[in-house]
């Protein structure tokens, strides 16, 4: 057995297996770098994506779901960038790329990533929600990743814990209340630094590191509608023990937005079908 302490095995696994554990998929990344560009075009996204047939597959089923689907089946990629948009297209490739990570055969694991994809979908389409209805419409997308990717540091050290637990050599075994505190100390500073090790835009790395302090950059509107849905989701228990004591109109992150009572409400409203979603693409 490993006479490391388990901080130290995981910050080996980030130096040595970081861009092999399958927290970001590369070409889900490459998509969003093109679409970056601001010159990508609907030929060079599709032949982006195809280079993965998985996650082609993956993101065919998910422009097919209730949420995304309209009245006739898309059946090829091109079809799906006609119906969503490059922007869109890119938003899914992340999405469909990061659902195929919310996997585990430990079963302990496996239920924790079921309920963080839960919450990061949550995150991700509440977002999205605030943007397009609360003055933010131009930054729409941006929210919906910035919401989908914020606990990534969860889902590493999740996948960690896991290679660490099946390495016979380390000898390693966690209880629940371990895992718990791991991911407490640990998961908005590993965030942050996959977010600069993988090159992803400054505004998601901000967030994934800021998203539990005590206090925050109030002009900073992402972080601002990804800290909101955090509450939303302690207060109606979405992947975790309900809070329902919170005031979501007096937080701080409502203030910030300039968010009324009732858009607040409206946004409660469909969480449940949100939460059906999520449980649906699993």
């Amino acid at each position: 057995m490993s006479e490391k302490s388990l901080i130290a095995l995981v910050e080996e696994r980030f130096d040595a297996d970081s861009e092999q554990l399958p927290v970001f998929n590369r070409v889900a990344l490459d998509v969003q770098k093109l679409k970056e560009s601001e010159t990508a075009t609907m030929n060079e996204m599709t032949t982006l994506i195809m280079r993965d047939q998985a996650l082609t597959s993956r993101i065919l089923q998910v422009a097919n779901s209730s949420f995304y689907g309209g009245l006739k089946q898309v059946d090829t990629l091109s079809g799906a960038v006609l119906r969503l948009g490059l922007n869109k297209v890119a938003s899914l490739a992340m999405m469909a790329s990061q659902l195929m990570a919310y996997q585990s055969k430990r079963q302990s694991t496996a239920e924790r990533m079921g309920q963080l994809w839960q919450r990061a979908y949550v995150c991700a389409s509440g977002s999205r929600w605030i943007a397009e209805n609360c003055g933010l419409r131009g930054e729409a997308e941006a929210a919906f990743l910035s919401g989908l990717l914020h606990d990534v540091g969860e889902l590493f050290l999740l996948k960690a814990l896991d290679a660490l637990c099946d390495d016979a050599k380390v000898g390693v075994s966690v209880t629940e209340q371990v895992t718990d505190e791991l991911l407490g100390a640990m998961h908005n500073e590993i965030g942050y630094r996959l977010m600069k090790k993988w090159e992803l835009p400054e505004c998601y790395a901000l967030t994934a590191r800021d998203h539990h302090t005590p206090s925050f950059d109030h002009k900073d509107r992402l972080l601002a509608v990804t800290r909101l849905l955090d509450w939303v989701c302690l207060k109606l228990g979405v992947g975790q023990q309900s809070d329902p004591d919170i005031m979501l109109a007096a937080t701080a992150e409502a203030q910030a937005l300039g968010l009324r009572e009732i858009q607040i409400a409206q946004l409660e409203v469909m969480i449940e079908d949100m939460v059906s979603e999520a449980k649906a693409m699993l």
